[in-house]
């Protein structure tokens, strides 16, 4: 079929599909669809560190035709990340970058950006040198914000990819916070696999959990956020905490959350308040806590977030007192308190994203329609204190463990009446997680 017996509308949607190859072999055919393959080709400009990234990139930004067909810009710090325990030189700053990103003014149409850092993050001596110092990620922030401050048309959508805990932001970024309909920040904190329970001992992460992401981060995007994705690479939620108290967005549409920890109503209602717009929902790795054990520590009690007069103290006056707490709720109440609480929800997901990667830190970025839905085991947690490398247990790591709820077919039925409620359809299939098989989920819709 000619080309030209299309309607353009059909032509560009067909356009937009295509993979890069096919589009770039496309625009050497005839001038129609050289046009139309070179809006697609050009939507989205990456760019790398060296030299001949940095040309490639100013080449397509100042060029008074290709410019305008720029509506998302991927910054790549590095191209792939570093391997833990690898050794590597501290990175230079890309000094070019500075130029380049001052210009972003340049592209009339641009909507959306993604920067992308490494995923090593390292703070003190403790802990092998990383690739990018905290200086490093600092200036990049910097010089971004003052880009992007200056746009003609307010920046729409922002991703940050390892986005490190301690790095701070310019008064021009917040600014940019402000003026977001889509912010995805995946966050990554300092690590230790011969030790990983240290890390929530650490006051930066204390502090950035309970402090920078609700005020620095989430309160400034409350007026106009629509999507917002929040993963981290270290369980968040209960420990270390998160308060949700005075965060709200009355035009939230989409909500994505990795390595969430739930562990008491106030969590659940507050996805529930946002029920007269949520569309999306996709808890990703999320487990509810079952129970908590904290030490009778006043290092460990400061850091919860559960007072002391919602639990017991067991033990008191003996040497391994602490406090107990047990969560009722199961993901069957969830689920139903979705289904009725949720009345525009139109797509929902739990379970574990193929894009996790413990052995090398990666982190789902930018994946959330590839969450297959499935009931983990890991679904239900529970914390203790005193354990030892790592304080969250689950069925997986303590299989012979008697007290794990047993509601298999409870959580099951429940998520089938949510997807009927909601009218989606799954096609679930078999799926693994770390070589353990997952509970079986229900059969796909007819």
């Amino acid at each position: 079929m000619a080309s030209s017996n299309l309607p353009p509308e059909l032509i560009a949607i067909i356009t937009s599909m295509l993979d890069m190859e096919t589009l770039k072999a496309l625009r050497l055919t005839n001038h129609m669809l050289c046009a139309f393959a070179t809006k697609s080709v050009f939507s989205t400009v990456s760019l790398y560190a060296d030299d001949k990234g940095c040309e490639a990139f100013e080449s397509v930004i100042t060029h008074p035709q290709l410019k305008e067909h720029v509506h998302k810009v991927r910054l790549n710090t590095v191209e792939v990340d570093y391997e833990p325990h690898e050794d590597h030189d501290e990175l230079e700053l890309p000094l070019k970058w500075k130029e380049l990103l001052l210009m972003l003014p340049k592209i009339p149409n641009l909507e959306s950006v993604i920067l992308r850092f490494d995923k090593n993050a390292t703070i003190d001596d403790d802990y092998p040198e990383a690739p990018q110092s905290v200086d490093y990620r600092e200036t990049i922030i910097q010089w971004l914000g003052t880009g992007l401050v200056s746009l003609e048309r307010p920046l729409k959508e922002l991703g940050i990819r390892n986005q490190q805990n301690v790095t701070p932001l310019s008064n021009d970024f917040q600014r940019i916070l402000g003026t977001l309909s889509s912010l995805r920040l995946n966050v990554v904190h300092t690590y230790d696999d011969t030790c990983p329970g240290r890390e929530f001992e650490r006051e930066e992460v204390d502090e950035f959990h309970e402090r920078i992401l609700p005020s620095v981060w989430l309160k400034p995007t409350m007026g106009s956020l629509r999507k917002l994705s929040l993963y981290s690479n270290l369980y968040w939620g209960f420990y270390p905490k998160l308060s949700l108290e005075g965060i709200h967005f009355p035009n939230l549409q989409s909500l994505a959350l990795g390595n969430f920890t739930f562990f008491e109503d106030q969590q659940l209602d507050w996805i529930l308040s946002h029920s007269s717009t949520l569309e999306e929902l996709y808890l990703d790795d999320c487990s509810i806590l079952i129970q908590t054990r904290v030490l009778n520590s006043a290092f460990q009690l400061v850091k919860c977030p559960i007072p002391e007069s919602r639990m017991k103290l067991k033990h008191p006056g003996q040497w391994g007192a602490h406090w107990y707490y047990q969560y009722p709720r199961r993901w069957n109440d969830y689920f139903a308190s979705f289904g009725t609480g949720l009345p525009h929800l139109r797509r929902f997901a739990i379970g574990h994203n193929g894009a996790w990667d413990p052995h090398r830190y990666e982190v789902p970025f930018e994946k959330e329609l590839d969450l297959v839905p499935a009931l983990v085991r890991d679904r239900y947690m529970e914390f203790d204190g005193d354990l030892a490398p790592s304080q969250f247990r689950s069925p997986r790591s303590d299989p012979q463990g008697e007290h794990w709820p047993e509601c298999d077919d409870e959580d099951r039925e429940a998520l089938k009446a949510l997807y009927r409620k909601i009218k989606q359809q799954v096609d679930y299939g078999e799926f693994r997680v770390g070589g353990h098989k997952v509970v079986d989920l229900v059969e796909p819709h007819s």
